[in-house]
């Protein structure tokens, strides 16, 4: 029987039961924002408004916002009730690689911290999981929270790899004293450059981390089709490519984002080329964000090197914070 099924019998005013979003999301996201606080990053307050928005909206375009949620394949969580209210949450979904599954927002109110709540949230989880078929559990947290991360290492998760977020703050000025021309000029990215630049994307993290980052060929994939999605979403994304010896050694997307969400690049340079084409990158897609956009930018970097840090540092970012993806080992079998 799923963990899920099981707790249906517990009381629903105290104690741990399964997530219902009929009832219990407009509490849960109160519960993150009271949780996470100024924590979250500028993209994750943006979903926090629109979460709230939904919440205002009722139940039912929540339920519409997570259609699956009433399939077999999905898995929305648990939460964690003390007198009728929600003061603890950990979400699941389904990884991208089959098998896989992810568990996020792990939330306690802080009045009801340290009392073994966060841990009985991602036992349920894990349970869930393990009565799904599931291979792997995946998370991630950031590099400083130590509480959260003991917790995670005595379940079985095991440090796979790290990413560095930077943040360029809004209404710098542009850079003036652009870097010498570079050896190689970037062009624009082209449909036939898909499949060569999710390699080079796969290519600079570690196959182990590769499932954790959930590299999809479709994010990699200039051309109409793509262009048209994002702009039905009122979102621009451009590419730009550097070549050597036909070979795609560094590329960068620049991605206009709507509304408050940060723009955001994103740069990959290939292993045995760093160096020396970072500021050519981050320079073309400043240029293709407008040079010193209005808006805060944001780049998330799945390798980050000190000559990249160093050449972002040098256009206005800052970096905001590590971030450590874990994963359970298959030989752990159960949420004990």
């Amino acid at each position: 029987m799923r963990v899920g099924a099981m707790l249906l019998r517990r009381g629903a005013q105290s104690g741990l039961r399964p997530f219902d979003p009929y009832r219990d999301f407009r509490s849960v996201v109160e519960l993150i924002a009271v949780a996470f606080g100024d924590k979250l990053t500028p993209a994750g307050q943006a979903s926090l408004a629109e979460m709230r928005r939904i919440a205002r909206w009722g139940p039912l375009l929540g339920w519409l916002y997570w259609p699956r949620w009433n399939s077999v394949a999905a898995a929305p969580g648990f939460v964690w009730v003390e007198e009728g209210r929600v003061v603890g949450n950990a979400s699941l979904r389904r990884a991208a690689e089959r098998g896989g599954f992810f568990i996020g927002n792990v939330a306690v109110h802080p009045d009801w911290q340290e009392r073994g709540i966060a841990g009985q949230l991602m036992k349920a989880s894990l349970g869930e999981i393990d009565a799904r078929g599931g291979r792997w559990a995946g998370l991630e947290v950031r590099a400083d929270n130590q509480i959260a991360r003991r917790l995670y290492e005595r379940l079985g998760f095991q440090e796979i790899g790290r990413t560095v977020q930077m943040l360029r703050p809004a209404g710098l000025p542009w850079v003036r004293n652009l870097p010498p021309p570079p050896p190689l000029l970037p062009r624009r990215g082209h449909r036939r450059d898909g499949a060569r630049l999710i390699e080079l994307a796969r290519s600079i993290v570690s196959q182990a981390h590769r499932p954790l980052l959930e590299l999809r060929r479709r994010d990699y994939q200039p051309g109409l089709e793509r262009t048209l999605d994002l702009w039905f979403e009122g979102r621009r994304e451009f590419w730009w490519v550097l070549e050597e010896n036909k070979v795609i050694c560094g590329a960068v997307r620049a991605l206009r984002e709507r509304g408050h969400r940060p723009d955001r690049l994103e740069i990959l340079v290939a292993l045995g080329h760093s160096g020396y084409l970072e500021s050519v990158l981050v320079q073309q897609g400043m240029v293709s964000l407008h040079g010193g956009s209005k808006k805060m930018i944001e780049t998330v970097l799945m390798a980050p090197t000190k000559p990249l840090i160093d050449a972002l540092k040098g256009y206005g970012f800052q970096k905001r914070r590590v971030l450590v993806q874990m994963r359970r080992s298959p030989s752990h079998s159960g949420a004990s």
